[in-house]
């Protein structure tokens, strides 16, 4: 039986219609490129290692001994390897031993002081910039002269945030400061003199003597 002509001609329509799957024939997908030699996508190069702590020979050795002499510091001493204790441990040990030992803070120099003072904060850490602003306004000195030639700044939360002046240099303060020093646990952009490595020094022996 012939059909009518308009179903024929709907089925030659659908014989000539191309299938959908040969209009949407997927694409490979191109294999990652290794990064070439000196390129801006080496991970290597975009953050670069950071520098190994390089600890102050013998002003480290004697703060670790005094600490573990006075059983403020646990574990075994380490003064041949002091690069391996945790600055975190060191500082906090350092802070206790300056609460039980405040007398000796009176008979440290005044001008080493206000050298370490004059220095700014050896961290941003908020515990440590506090204790480097009680010394400063110890010493009567701006915070935000201090803070307008900090090399690190930027990335601090308490610039020329002032504090209460105490009458009295408080030697938690101080060591906890020290103890950034000796373990080399500031920032590397800051730049530590030789003056104030020496008064640095200065002051974390004569603190020892004097609590002995």
């Amino acid at each position: 039986m012939a059909l009518p002509a308009s179903r024929r001609l709907s089925a030659a329509a659908a014989a000539a219609a191309p299938k959908l799957s040969s209009l949407f024939t997927p694409r490979p997908i191109p294999k990652p490129r290794p990064p070439s030699p000196g390129s801006g996508d080496d991970p290597q190069r975009r953050k670069p290692m950071p520098k190994p702590r390089q600890p102050w020979g013998e002003d480290a050795s004697a703060l670790l001994r005094r600490l573990h002499e006075g059983r403020y510091l646990p574990g075994p001493y380490l003064s041949d390897a002091p690069h391996v204790v945790s600055p975190d441990a060191v500082k906090a040990a350092a802070e206790r031993f300056g609460n039980d030992h405040q007398v000796a803070a009176k008979w440290l120099s005044g001008s080493d002081l206000k050298k370490l003072a004059l220095f700014g904060c050896p961290t941003v850490e908020r515990r440590t910039v506090f204790a480097s602003k009680r010394l400063r306004a110890f010493f009567n000195l701006r915070e935000d002269q201090v803070c307008s030639s900090c090399k690190i700044r930027s990335s601090c939360q308490f610039v020329n945030q002032d504090v209460p002046r105490y009458d009295k240099v408080i030697l938690s303060d101080i060591m906890r400061i020290l103890a950034l020093f000796v373990l080399d646990a500031c920032p590397q952009e800051l730049q530590v003199t030789a003056e104030v490595k020496a008064s640095v020094g200065k002051l974390l022996k004569d603190t020892i003597n004097l609590s002995m």
